[in-house]
């Protein structure tokens, strides 16, 4: 028998969570379904194979929506959600949206519009409680973004982080973020409290250094630029690493002592969950509410993050978590479409 169309639509190749999160999910469907693409990354990272929705190519955007017998939307701009869901809905197509941060909904006008709209939905996704609360839309469900990984598909890691690694007998810390991006003023993944966490590292003598993990470099390279000068002047070098490649962040973590999530804010970061679900010890900011486990340090307070680090190092700490259902979870999203 055929096999129903599932359409999946955002960021397919784009580096980040939701991207990841899209990469993961199509796992879990694609027994049931066949999975098709509405791609929003940017052109210069298309996959030649994947329709891309910059190319403005109405007539094809349509006939995508057309063809499908469910419509699964992960756009992070509102109107651009908005937008999708009026599309799938006028096509009469089932319709579910995931919510993944409030990040592009901080006015109370993007807010209402994206109440509104989503209840053309068949039904709403959001990651965290706190963002169904904030937004209170009556056929949302929460179900973590989080997704286990496909070991077996993850790459090696490069040779150089590999050589760092082994010749390293220190306590190892990692963080990443998939550019360098300013949100209200600020470095959102919270580089630059690493940097000065770093000076401490060196000047307090803690056995530890710091991998940060910067998988694409398209904005603010004078900031990188102004990054790399700052940790060649405080000599810093042999402490703090900063990869610009897209890596295996997961093949990363099983290596490490501890995963730093550092940003101004948050949805429900993936990076913390694999974290944890691999008993490593994570750090976070608290801009958001965080999965029980993640220790908690005042959100741009290098001081505190520096104070927490130290502290899981002294007490030696271990994560012993439940280990993830994994079938509850795929359980989960083949449930929420055959509703």
């Amino acid at each position: 028998m055929k096999k129903k169309v599932y359409l999946l639509v955002g960021p397919y190749n784009a580096i980040g969570g939701v991207n990841i999160h899209l990469t993961r999910l199509s796992y879990i469907l694609i027994d049931h379904y066949d999975i098709k693409y509405i791609n929003e990354s940017p052109q210069k990272v298309y996959h030649k194979n994947v329709f891309n929705l910059r190319t403005i190519n109405l007539i094809k955007y349509i006939y995508f929506i057309l063809c499908c017998d469910v419509v699964h939307i992960h756009t992070g701009a509102w109107w651009l959600r908005i937008v999708h869901t009026i599309f799938a809905r006028l096509m009469r197509k089932k319709t579910i949206v995931t919510i993944h941060s409030l990040t592009n909904l901080q006015s109370r006008k993007s807010r209402h519009l994206a109440k509104s709209f989503m209840m053309l939905a068949d039904k709403v996704v959001v990651v965290s409680e706190q963002i169904k609360g904030v937004l209170k839309i009556k056929n949302s469900i929460v179900i973590p973004a989080f997704i286990p990984p496909q070991i077996k598909d993850e790459k090696d890691l490069p040779i150089s982080i590999v050589n760092l690694l082994e010749r390293s007998n220190e306590k190892i810390i990692i963080s990443n973020a998939s550019d360098l991006i300013k949100h209200k003023g600020q470095d959102l993944y919270g580089l630059d409290i690493l940097i000065e966490v770093a000076i401490r590292i060196k000047k307090e003598k803690l056995n530890c250094k710091i991998i940060f993990v910067l998988a694409s470099v398209t904005k603010n390279v004078d900031l990188l630029k102004n990054y790399e000068e700052i940790i060649r002047t405080k000599q810093i070098e042999n402490i703090i690493h900063i990869y610009t490649k897209p890596i295996s962040f997961i093949k990363l973590i099983l290596c490490c002592d501890l995963v730093i999530r550092a940003t101004n804010d948050d949805g429900d970061s993936i990076t913390i969950r694999e974290a944890l679900y691999f008993q490593k010890p994570v750090i976070a900011s608290d801009v958001v509410k965080r999965p029980e486990g993640t220790i908690i340090f005042q959100n741009r307070d290098s001081n505190d993050l520096y104070y927490k680090i130290k502290k899981v190092f002294e007490e030696d700490r271990t994560v012993r978590n439940e280990k993830i259902d994994v079938n509850s979870i795929n359980n989960k999203y083949l449930e929420l479409i055959s509703r």
